[in-house]
């Protein structure tokens, strides 16, 4: 049992010493606005929450996680090996992302962050074409308004002409 709490204990330990080191960024405060420890602090504290609750049910239960899922998978059986597998799609995915990551910085976040959204969800599969766009451009607003007004995060304008996009994007009433 100890060593199957170790990887939690190493990781508790190793969120400890970040948590700490987060609090010596230097910085001059503004006025109600977050500094730029809160959000590293808090992903930290929700990596130490995960440990502790992984320790505890480690003891208590006498079980990890690894065991408990390998467990649960032999009582429905074992795989069978008729499942579809998409590798084609996983390259898609993966070529998509990327394709973001390039593109962010010349298209902007707002254009950028649509078109991977509508494509990715093509790329799965679905075909109701106004449910993904709708839903494109509804988590193109609030994925910015998460990253503009709530953790004051700087994101990317584009070159011209995309930034104009941008400028248009960002006159939307609480964006």
């Amino acid at each position: 049992m100890i060593l199957a709490t170790l990887p939690y204990v190493i990781g508790l330990a190793i969120a400890a010493a970040l948590f700490i080191h987060m609090g010596h960024i230097d910085y001059t405060p503004r006025p109600g606005q977050l500094g730029p420890e809160t959000w590293p602090r808090l992903a930290i504290g929700l990596m130490a929450a995960a440990c502790v609750f992984e320790i505890a049910r480690t003891v208590l239960h006498g079980k990890t996680s690894d065991e408990a899922a390998a467990g649960a998978f032999a009582t429905t059986g074992e795989m069978t090996g008729d499942e579809p597998t998409f590798p084609l799609l996983l390259v898609g995915g993966i070529l998509l992302v990327t394709l973001y990551a390039v593109l962010v910085s010349v298209l902007g976040f707002p254009l950028t962050t649509f078109l991977f959204l509508a494509a990715f969800i093509y790329l799965g599969r679905y075909r109701r074409h106004g449910v993904i766009w709708a839903f494109s451009a509804i988590m193109t607003i609030l994925m910015s308004i998460l990253f503009l007004r709530i953790a004051y995060v700087s994101l990317p304008r584009g070159i011209p002409p995309f930034d104009r996009i941008t400028d248009l994007f960002l006159m939307i009433p609480g964006v």
